[in-house]
């Protein structure tokens, strides 16, 4: 399981901190399947295409286009209000994902010491481009491509 650091004030339950400005829906986001810019509570994040989002509806209908392959690992990212659905009044963590997949081989379900460890022992050798989900799962990033996902796991100060 994750754990996220929250934000305590005296007398009142424990609040998470939240990046500002983050709010429902994906900002700055269209959908490469049907071209929704307008992408609310599930976005599909490709961890091998460097701009690749799919909506919820041609994730499912399996929307393919461009360099995007089917075998390509998806992240799945949450706005804020699934986030606030998901969680059902636990505390919501900073980033947008509760699990994440592994950007190599496509497992999933990790928790971030979880992925570290997978990549570890499974991918201490890979060199595939791809982007790091936990970078991918911060609200408003820019994540890029990186060439050695275990080193930056293991080696990020921010991971």
């Amino acid at each position: 399981m994750v754990h996220y650091r929250t934000q305590e004030t005296s007398g009142s339950p424990p609040m998470p901190l939240r990046q500002s400005g983050h709010t429902s829906g994906h900002c700055n986001v269209r959908c490469d399947g049907c071209g929704n810019s307008n992408m609310t509570f599930y976005r599909y994040k490709c961890l091998r295409c460097l701009d690749y989002d799919l909506c919820s509806v041609c994730k499912e209908k399996g929307v393919l286009n461009g360099l995007h392959l089917k075998e390509h690992p998806l992240q799945c990212l949450m706005d804020r209000d699934a986030l606030e659905l998901h969680f059902a009044g636990e505390p919501i963590p900073i980033l947008c994902a509760d699990s994440f997949t592994c950007p190599v081989c496509g497992e999933m379900g990790f928790s971030l010491w979880n992925l570290k460890m997978h990549c570890r022992d499974n991918h201490t050798m890979a060199h595939t481009v791809v982007i790091c989900p936990v970078c991918a799962a911060v609200p408003l990033s820019q994540p890029s491509q990186i060439d050695h996902i275990t080193n930056h796991l293991l080696f990020s100060p921010s991971h």
